[in-house]
């Protein structure tokens, strides 16, 4: 049910950050749909399924907000090949309040999601100074307001999404080169694949680090270290410590 009535909210938030996303009055849209119908139907199924990979606590709002967001910046990218900051900025500071107000109704971590953006933040930075112009500004900016909420999860869902981003934009730039998309000299939005290396991390990052240390544990003549034992928690609820 709690599905359900999220994703007729989604239908309408889809619909609303499209108008906000291109500046086009509601006439315009009506008349011209263009990618409206695209961002409505994802917004509503990205709703409809956000509580079944977090916690239908405070917190949920602040990952609704999130999506919608995320959504909107990825479908942007597509189309333009640009981050705005009209939508970035001010989709930051609100998913950063509602997601540290959330944390503190539910006794849930602030540090560690802050402390996550920085992380993710710094990290896109270096890279883009050092493939100088490999990588946009805007997807280093959004790189904070991704390591917040995967940060907030645990550590290892951050380092699952920065892995998981990689590896998409690799093999979507491949898949594109192959069959003749694109060529090599031109450029790759990689907004979608930071956002869809977040989403995966969220809902499997669990899973996939389990998965991970069961694999390199497989070799039992050779012991493991002790401290690289014991598994982490194979589990998607919010890391605690």
């Amino acid at each position: 049910m709690v599905s359900l009535a999220l994703a007729v909210v989604g239908l309408l938030v889809g619909v609303i950050a499209e108008g906000i996303a291109t500046d086009r009055s509601f006439s315009s849209i009506r008349q011209h749909p263009g990618r409206t119908p695209t961002a409505a139907i994802v917004t509503a199924l990205l709703f409809a399924l956000t509580p079944l990979a977090v916690d239908v606590d405070w917190v949920l709002p602040a990952y609704l907000w999130f999506v919608a967001v995320t959504v909107t910046l990825t479908l942007t990218d597509i189309d333009t090949k640009l981050i705005p900051n009209r939508i970035l900025f001010p989709g930051t500071v609100i998913g950063l309040v509602l997601l540290l107000g959330g944390a503190i109704v539910e006794d849930g971590p602030l540090v560690r999601p802050l402390a996550g953006g920085v992380i993710y933040f710094l990290l896109l930075l270096v890279l883009a100074l050092i493939a100088r112009g490999g990588f946009g500004f805007g997807d280093v900016k959004l790189a904070f307001l991704l390591g917040l909420f995967t940060a907030y999860q645990s550590w290892e869902t951050l380092i699952v999404a920065v892995f998981a981003a990689f590896l998409l934009g690799g093999l979507v730039s491949a898949i594109l080169v192959v069959f003749r998309i694109r060529s090599r000299k031109d450029s790759f939005p990689f907004g979608p694949s930071l956002v869809a290396g977040a989403y995966l991390a969220v809902v499997w990052a669990g899973t996939i680090s389990t998965w991970y240390l069961d694999t390199a544990a497989w070799d039992t003549e050779r012991p493991m270290p002790r401290w690289f034992s014991d598994p982490l928690p194979h589990c998607r609820r919010v890391s605690r410590s």
